[in-house]
Order: C-alpha cells, then structure tokens, then sequence
C-alpha cells in the first residue's frame, strides 16, 4: 500500500509573515496558552492557572519574563 506525503522543505529564503508565524504558535498546544496570555495581558498567570498545563507550557511559564511579543508573534 502506498502513501502519499506531503512535505514543504524551508529555508532561510522562505519568509513567514508575522501573521502565519502567530496562526502557527496559536495551533502550538504547548505555546498556545503562554501567547494567549501574553497577548491579553502583562501580568504573568498564577501557578495554579497553569498547573494543569502540558510540562512544556509549564517551562514557558518558568521563561515568561525572557519571552516578548513582536507584531503579535512570541519570541
């Protein structure tokens, strides 16, 4: 049986505006709840909010003063 794969190969040349960049984060389950709040809000979210989270949402949580938004994307 046969399968096709679809695969997109980028490279440094392939320019991702900041919208596709931050629909990607948004679709990132891990990043997804840091963006949220990022984009909401200065102040960084309780334990107890992100408790519940995946351990990589967590360790963002633990990086929240290192990470910034520019045109609406993480970095």
């Amino acid at each position: 049986m046969e399968t096709d794969i679809s695969v997109k190969v980028l490279t440094t040349e392939d320019a991702w505006s900041s919208s596709e960049v931050q629909k990607a984060q948004l679709e990132d389950p891990a990043i997804r709840p840091i963006l949220e709040r990022k984009l909401n809000s200065e102040d960084r979210p309780s334990w107890q909010e992100i408790a519940p989270e995946s351990p990589a949402t967590k360790r963002y949580w633990a990086l929240w003063d290192s990470l910034h938004l520019k045109d609406g994307v993480l970095y």
